[in-house]
């Protein structure tokens, strides 16, 4: 790995396309390896920008902004950290020869329910709870009906778990409806899900290198009176 020394010509740079907490976290770590963060959120003194060696306040769905400020900053790698950004952008990055971590296609996939669920259960035949996609007040009342009470509702892009909710009976369709409407990020279309019961979450960390990818231990966690 090359080491170099952040606000010199040579210095590797990572461009934080989101400026909470974890990515206050990862430009913390960032900076201890001697690399200058440059965090990008839509409203000033967010978390890393409190850290940062230069920070940005703009429009995160504008594609435009986000790419004067990629050539403006010349980063060396451009890490998106919330859902509700431009993917648009990330794609003409990384055509114009920005490296985007993990790579546009996959930030693409993940950020959106839409296209992960369709990659996930029809392109690679997993086995997901049952869901279907709508885009109207009426749609969704026919959906919640065939997918069956409770059942949960949430928009296809949205940020740190805003705008989901759950639907105990077809009384409740409505009020999710209005809640799914204040989300951040894209609205237009919801995904409504079959309630699966759990005993608890897990996070799974992934990391892809040269050599390959490597699985790191499961971490199981339980949400209690949390919003994500």
């Amino acid at each position: 790995m090359t080491f170099t020394t952040t606000l010199q010509k040579d210095a590797i740079k990572i461009m934080l396309l989101g400026s909470g907490e974890l990515g206050k976290e990862v430009a913390i770590e960032a900076q201890r390896l001697g690399i200058e963060v440059i965090a990008v959120d839509k409203y000033e003194n967010a978390p890393a920008h409190l850290v940062a060696n230069r920070s940005y306040a703009i429009d995160m769905q504008d594609k435009e902004a986000i790419l004067a400020l990629i050539e403006k900053e010349q980063p060396s790698f451009i890490l998106p950290e919330v859902e509700a950004i431009s993917i648009a952008a990330l794609f003409e990055a990384e055509a114009r020869g920005f490296h985007v971590i993990p790579n546009a296609e996959a930030v693409n996939k993940t950020m959106n329910r839409k296209n992960i669920r369709v990659f996930a259960a029809e392109e690679l035949g997993l086995k997901t709870s049952g869901y279907e996609f709508v885009t109207t007040l009426e749609g969704l009342k026919e959906a919640g009906g065939r997918i069956g009470f409770p059942c949960v509702i949430k928009p296809v892009m949205s940020s740190s778990g805003h705008g989901q909710s759950i639907a105990k009976t077809a009384d409740d369709i409505e009020k999710s409806w209005e809640i799914a409407k204040e989300a951040r990020g894209d609205a237009s279309e919801l995904i409504v899900e079959e309630f699966v019961p759990f005993d608890y979450e897990i996070t799974l960390l992934t990391v892809r290198n040269e050599t390959g990818t490597t699985f790191c231990e499961a971490i199981g966690h339980v949400q209690k009176d949390g919003d994500f």
